[in-house]
């Protein structure tokens, strides 16, 4: 199975509500038998994933205002739904659309900590957007000395690092290849407004690098 997706809160679920992720939830409860589906499942929160959710609540053992249809962190993690795939032709060129990579990965200097950059750097002017290359979910927000603000993107088993950002648009739960998630900007250990993007293993720590390609 792939890799699952992180819990994005019990107010993503809500009437209206669309996202791929509801139809990748959806599928794993008629595979468990709890799908309360006429149709579907589909991308958008309706009644019938409320009861098929509930059903899997029960499953689990919960009750009352526990059961009540809307996913909890503790049952989504048992429910392992899957990151759902990108949609097809979904990736983009760049992560700073319009700007190419201005420092590749793997340049050596004696000013990166590991004596070469972890990353790959789009050198772009403070407040330019920077979107999602792969379709996935924003797994982590902060700040950091070093890569000042910054996002990670998990997709398909990696995770994707935005750093020295202005401005964090998206902070948790699903993404779209093509959105917009944050700004290039000059946060952190910084010389100048640029993107340090950076591709790890889902869950691997720095130094754990690879070319940063998706």
């Amino acid at each position: 199975m792939p890799a699952p997706a992180p819990f994005p809160g019990a107010t993503f679920f809500h009437a209206g509500q669309r996202s791929p992720l509801i139809a990748s939830m959806g599928k794993r409860l008629v595979t468990e038998g709890c799908g309360k589906y006429r149709t579907g499942p589909g991308p958008e929160w309706t009644d019938a994933d409320r009861q098929s959710y509930s059903v899997w609540q029960r499953k689990l053992g919960f009750e009352g205002a526990e059961a009540n249809g809307i996913p909890g962190k503790t049952s989504w993690d048992r429910l392992r739904v899957p990151i759902p795939s990108p949609d097809p032709g979904g990736r983009v060129a760049s992560a700073v659309p319009g700007h190419r990579v201005t420092t590749a990965h793997r340049v050596e200097g004696p000013h990166w900590s590991l004596g070469y950059h972890t990353g790959a750097d789009y050198a772009a002017r403070n407040g330019t957007p920077c979107v999602a290359v792969r379709s996935g979910s924003i797994v982590r927000n902060g700040h950091d000395r070093s890569f000042g603000d910054f996002l990670v993107l998990r997709a398909d088993g990696f995770d994707y690092w935005y750093c020295h950002l202005s401005e964090q648009t998206v902070k948790a739960g699903p993404v779209k290849a093509g959105q917009k998630i944050g700004e290039v900007g000059s946060t952190g250990n910084s010389t100048g407004p640029h993107l340090h993007f950076e591709k790890r293993p889902a869950g691997g720590r720095f130094g754990s690098d690879v070319k940063p390609s998706w």
